[in-house]
């Protein structure tokens, strides 16, 4: 059974226009008291993750971007995948089922540290979604316990080491306050069934937040892209994933201790399990192999001290592991601790210093498919001990500058200092003007380190090298925070990067691969955004971003990246929230394709969500995905070899979730 559709944006514009439409015939007025929860994120808010100690957004002198709890609950978000890739700037390629693999770009750059309350997820062997991603995003199922994401676009391996070469999303999760417990029920399109629960309080010092939650879907469908592909199909038909079922499910508890007003404990445990099909493509839908399951298993435990003093410090333990099969079984472990601290030297400079250890282990990476089972590499590690310093100093009423530097020193290539310099001009209330300079580094992975695997049926090789470089090389960031009047702001930036001993796999004619140092890159890009209250009611953000990447394979000459996924994006969002309404539409799109590695050179996507407060304690939402019903992709299955395995990637076609909240 199959349905069939036009494939031109026409559609997808008259949906975003009529759905636009009924935002303005809203209710002026549902309930007497106003409201004034806009949900367009604040340049005067605090952030942690640029600095490393609270700092107003507008002065941090970096790309920053909050996204809150509001705007997530309210948001058409299925998973942390839907919302990054809603931030302008934010690239996220994936396949259109619930249990695809999910990697973050940023700056065009998959090397992204992602962090939960600033301690790292990275895992030590890479993912199973190829790439120099260290975590694959759909690993991390709960969305109920995040209290806001910062994501730093830009180098940061003066402060955080390897990995954020492309920037840091640090996700902060909430901190029980009320007495409260609250039950949410959703079902949808495909047999999507979502349960959750979450229940906070706080006691003589004490507080908690936990949530736990469920997610089931019996299949997916997407929007065929190459008819070549599937039999019998036009190009825009709807037709069913295989082996597409899903469930996923979540534990997440946060415990605070207050021991005075300076000091505090808190413990954190994710743990986080899902299971379910994972088609290869459309041409190769349904192999016997193709199940995906993923396990992760995360604490840690948190002595913060000085909180009242404008460096706060603290202590961190934390340990996270992850079970993954899909082709294999591979175990990991990584084991941690942290220290941060800092000093108030004078009214005009702050010093924050800190030390960091993580040993990351691989405890089983074992490959198995129809034809064999075989042992790849177990009971390989790597140490990593590093010691940061950090100067804000505060030269003028105008003008900050912040010095840092690094060290860390790794047990398989040695050391590695990356220094910085970020610098912030005011030059007015209104107005902040900042340059970065930032060295960055990404170490190689235990895949990349140990990978030695030979499949008989093929006749071919996969081999790691344990001497392999570290990714190095620097990123340079240039940008303006203009708050334009109390209702509208606007940010600019641009960068710049460079990268040498750049890591990829590969391989020869009979399909034997090797791990090399193979290749420099260069990026640059640009983004603009605009973020205007149109009323007490209406909101809008409208964004662009514009990357270009280039690579030098073996010093044959630079080449444009043909996969890249987002050369032009461009994002728009129309709300309207009061007492009882929140509606917003979001916009999405790309151009500037690669036709050679992409089916469409550019596409618009528009999603819906719709929450409705019906009393203080209940709630409905209905969220509407592929508005339209286009038919695109965010991964590129293309090759130089021809066009006819393009397409092979559709993302989903337009589904729907409609629930409810109750709480008490």
């Amino acid at each position: 059974m199959r349905r069939k559709r036009g494939t031109g944006t026409s559609k997808s514009w008259l949906c975003a226009m009529v759905t636009s439409a009924l935002l303005l015939q809203m209710p002026a007025a549902v309930l007497a008291e106003e409201t004034d929860n806009q949900e367009t994120f604040s340049l005067d808010a605090m952030v942690i993750t640029a600095n490393r100690v609270p700092t107003e957004a507008a002065k941090t002198a970096a790309n920053v971007t909050v996204v809150s709890q509001e705007q997530i609950e309210n948001g058409p978000y299925a998973n942390l995948g839907d919302v990054l890739r809603d931030v302008n700037g934010v690239a996220v390629t994936t396949k259109g089922f619930a249990g695809a693999g999910q990697t973050v770009y940023l700056n065009g750059d998959d090397r992204v540290l992602v962090m939960i309350d600033g301690r790292r997820l990275s895992r030590p062997q890479g993912t199973v979604n190829g790439g120099r991603a260290s975590i694959d995003l759909n690993s991390i199922v709960s969305l109920d316990n995040i209290d806001r994401i910062e994501i730093v676009k830009g180098g940061a391996s003066a402060l955080y080491g390897s990995d954020a070469v492309g920037g840091v999303i640090n996700i902060i999760t909430r901190k029980g306050t009320e007495a409260k417990t609250t039950v949410d029920f959703s079902a949808g399109s495909w047999g999507i069934r979502n349960y959750g629960l979450s229940t906070q309080g706080s006691e003589n010092g004490f507080s908690w937040y936990i949530t736990a939650n469920k997610k089931e879907q019996d299949y997916a469908e997407y929007n065929v892209l190459n008819p070549a592909l599937t039999a019998g199909s036009s190009k825009g038909d709807s037709r069913r994933w295989p082996n597409s079922r899903y469930e996923g499910e979540g534990f997440t508890m946060r415990l605070d201790k207050t021991i005075d007003d300076n000091r505090s404990l808190t413990f954190n445990f994710e743990h986080w399990n899902d299971e379910g099909g994972r088609p290869i493509s459309v041409s190769n839908p349904d192999g016997p192999f193709d199940q995906l399951t993923s396990l992760s298993n995360n604490w840690a435990l948190t002595y913060d001290f000085n909180k009242q003093k404008a460096v706060p410090g603290f202590a961190r333990l934390y340990a996270n592991y992850a079970n993954q099969g899909f082709y294999g079984t591979y175990k990991s472990r990584v084991q941690g601790f942290a220290y941060q601290t800092g000093w108030q030297l004078d009214d005009k400079q702050k010093l924050v210093a800190g030390v960091d250890w993580e040993r990351g282990e691989v405890l089983e990476n074992r490959y198995h498919d129809e034809y064999q089972e075989a042992g790849n590499y177990t009971n390989k590690s790597v140490t990593n001990a590093a010691i940061y310093l950090q100067d804000i100093f505060t030269l003028t009423d105008k003008w900050t500058m912040t010095p840092g530097i690094r060290y860390d020193h790794h047990s398989k290539f040695g050391g590695q200092t990356t220094p910085k310099v970020n610098v912030n001009y005011s030059a007015d209330s209104t107005t902040d003007i900042y340059f970065s300079y930032n060295k960055v580094f990404k170490a190689p992975t235990l895949d990349d380190l140990y990978y030695d695997l030979y499949y008989p049926f093929y006749g071919s090789t996969a081999k790691g090298d344990p001497n392999l470089k570290p990714e190095k090389g620097h990123v340079i960031s240039a940008g303006v925070n203009k708050k334009l009047n109390e209702k509208t702001s606007v940010t600019a930036n641009y960068f710049t990067s460079e990268l040498t001993n750049a890591i990829d796999w590969d391989y020869d004619d009979f399909w034997n691969s090797q791990v090399y140092n193979i290749a420099k890159q260069k990026k640059r890009g640009f983004e603009l955004d605009l973020k205007h209250k149109l009323s007490e009611r209406y909101y809008t953000e409208l964004g662009y971003s514009y990357v270009n990447i280039k690579e030098n394979r073996d010093n044959a000459g630079y080449l444009v990246d043909p996969k890249n996924s987002q050369p032009n994006g461009y994002r728009v969002k129309v709300g309207y929230t009061d007492a009882k309404w929140d509606v917003n539409v979001n916009g999405q799109s790309a151009s500037g394709l690669d036709r050679d590695y992409f089916v469409d050179s550019n596409y618009w996507v528009w999603n819906l969500a719709a929450n409705y407060k019906m009393t203080q304690d209940a709630s409905v939402y209905f969220n509407v995905y592929n508005l339209g019903d286009k038919a695109y992709e965010l991964t590129s299955s293309g090759s130089s070899s021809g066009s006819s395995i393009l397409g092979n990637y559709p993302m989903a076609s337009r589904h729907f979730v409609m629930g409810v909240k109750y709480s008490f």
